[in-house]
This record gives C-alpha cells, sequence and structure tokens, in this order.
C-alpha cells in the first residue's frame, strides 16, 4: 500500500466545526482549573457556614424571641434588651467586666513586656528561664483555677497561712464581694500578656538602632523610651486588641473558682451569658447579650485601630 493510498483512507476533518471544538475544550479546561481551588477550600467553606455563619445568624434571630429550647422560639421584638438594661444583674456585670478590662489589660501588657525585656537580656542559662517563663502557660485553666483557688482560699489558702504564721489576720479574699475582682485582675496581671510576642519584638529591632544610640550618648532608660518601645508599637498594638476581646470575653477563672459569687462579687459578662444560656435555658435574653457584648468590643476595637495610627511606628516610617 502506497502512501498515496493510506491519505485516502484518513477521513477529512471538519475546517468549520473543528475550531469551535477546540475552543469548547478550552473553556471547559479553565473552568475546571478555576473552579478546581473552590472544590479544595469547599470542606472549609461548608464548616464556616455551618458552624460559624448560621449560629451567629439564629442568634442575631433569637436575640428578639423568648425561646427555651424545648418550647417554639415566640417573637417579643426589641423586649430582652429592654429587660437586660433593667436587670440589675446585668448591669452588675458589665461594671465588673469593664474594670476588669481597663485594669487588667494595661498592667498585663506592661508586666508581659518587663518579663520580655528580662528574658531577652543574655546571660548564662537564657534558654532554661525563657523555658520556665512560658511553662505556666501550658497549664491546663481546670489545673491552674485549682491551684489558684488553693493560694486565695480564706480559710486554707497559702497566703492567708503564710500570713498568719507572721501573726497577721488573714483575709476573706475570695469571699469578699469586693475583693474578689481584684483577686482575678491581680491573677490576670501577675501572669503578664504576650510576653512571647514582646520577646519576638525585641529580636526584631535593628542592632543599629542601638549603636546609633550609643554614639549619642543615650543612657539605657533614654534608649528604652526612644528605640525599643517605638519599635515595639506594632506588637502592643497586636498584644493590646487581643487581650481586650479576650478580656471581655473573661470567664474560665471565676466560673471554676468562685461561679460568679459572693453577691455577684466575680460575675463577669461572659459567665452572665452562660448562665443565662445554660442554667436557665433563656436563651434569648443570652443571644441578645451576646449581641451586646459584640457591639461593645467592636466599638473598642475600631476605637483601637483608629487612634494607632497617632502612636503605631512601623519600620520605615509608615503609620
Amino acid at each position: 500500500m502506497t502512501t498515496t493510498d493510506l491519505g485516502a483512507q484518513q477521513p477529512e476533518l471538519d475546517p468549520a466545526g473543528s475550531p469551535e471544538l477546540l475552543q469548547k475544550i478550552a473553556r471547559r479546561r479553565r473552568f475546571r482549573r478555576r473552579m478546581l481551588p473552590y472544590l479544595f477550600i469547599f470542606p472549609w467553606i461548608l464548616g464556616v457556614v455551618t458552624f460559624q455563619a448560621y449560629p451567629i445568624l439564629d442568634s442575631f434571630y433569637h436575640s428578639f424571641t423568648i425561646y427555651d429550647v424545648f418550647q417554639p422560639a415566640k417573637w417579643i421584638g426589641i423586649r430582652n434588651y429592654v429587660n437586660l438594661a433593667e436587670h440589675a444583674y446585668t448591669r452588675k456585670a458589665l461594671m465588673n467586666t469593664f474594670l476588669y478590662v481597663v485594669v487588667s489589660v494595661p498592667g498585663g501588657l506592661v508586666v508581659g513586656l518587663l518579663q520580655a525585656l528580662l528574658l531577652n537580656v543574655k546571660v548564662r542559662g537564657l534558654q532554661l528561664f525563657r523555658t520556665l517563663a512560658i511553662v505556666p502557660g501550658t497549664v491546663p485553666v481546670a489545673g491552674a483555677a485549682a491551684v489558684s483557688l488553693f493560694i486565695w482560699s480564706p480559710s486554707l489558702g497559702l497566703i492567708n497561712s503564710f500570713l498568719k504564721a507572721f501573726g497577721l489576720k488573714g483575709q476573706a479574699w475570695l469571699s469578699d464581694p469586693e475583693m474578689v475582682k481584684w483577686v482575678f485582675i491581680f491573677m490576670t496581671i501577675q501572669g503578664g500578656i504576650g510576653m512571647l510576642i514582646f520577646l519576638a519584638g525585641l529580636q526584631n529591632v535593628p542592632q543599629e538602632l542601638y549603636d546609633a544610640s550609643k554614639i549619642d550618648g543615650a543612657k539605657p532608660i533614654q534608649t528604652l523610651f526612644s528605640v525599643t518601645l517605638p519599635m515595639l508599637t506594632p506588637y502592643t498594638l497586636f498584644n493590646l486588641l487581643t487581650s481586650l476581646i479576650g478580656a471581655f470575653q473573661y470567664f474560665a477563672g471565676p466560673m471554676l473558682m468562685t461561679g460568679g459569687g459572693p453577691a455577684g462579687g466575680s460575675l463577669f459578662y461572659a459567665q452572665l451569658i452562660y448562665q443565662n444560656a445554660f442554667t436557665f435555658f433563656k436563651m434569648g435574653h443570652a443571644a441578645a447579650l451576646s449581641w451586646i457584648l459584640f457591639v461593645i468590643s467592636v466599638i473598642v476595637v475600631v476605637t483601637v485601630f483608629r487612634t494607632s495610627a497617632s502612636w503605631v511606628y512601623y519600620e520605615g516610617g509608615n503609620n
């Protein structure tokens, strides 16, 4: 069989249809390439919609209803918000939470910064000191609460036992409505906030700035306020925002140690939400409380962001 015969046996391609077919195939391939990333992130999207977006929207709806889980929700408009504003325990929880935020966040940031400054000093055994400083943060919340209860207990607590050994009178640390909130504030401050973040920031401060400061004859305290602290302002902003959000949601310590008592002295806002939802089954009240907390948190965070341009310095000179 000759080459001419082979060519005669091959089917002729349709010159009009062939480009259209190729375009269809190309479009399908482009569509598949575009959809492939969405296919990979679809499980995450499904999880966000199912376990985050839907509960958020559902809680917003139930904040305008009477709902106790066992009976269908009944629409009552803004009555939940009005009732909560008039409730004494709501005001008490808000005041306790605001006091905790205003005192513990700045105090904790200062202590965390001091810890980072100490752990940034080049001394023998530095890695051991850093490890010892990090270990308390790895203790589970329940374990830390049990140890704290042993330390602050009015009757058998370690602090009162120490005071009595020197002939001093023990204090009602956890049984006095006014004193108990300060115990939780002190517990947060002494632990420090954001020590690891500050430590990472200190190690990123350019050495050239310290050398220039020495050449100019600056003292250590002047270098701290003129070089170190300005270069740490981005890390301070991050720690401030995360600690503010966390402080508004403070829950585990007082819940495990005092349950909000005595007489509401350690009742914080997150506890009030928990009690309404899972103790009294007032899901409408709990949802309304949650949305009030959300609005307060957003206002505070946005305010901090708006004011950060005047005090946060980024390397390169851009605020």
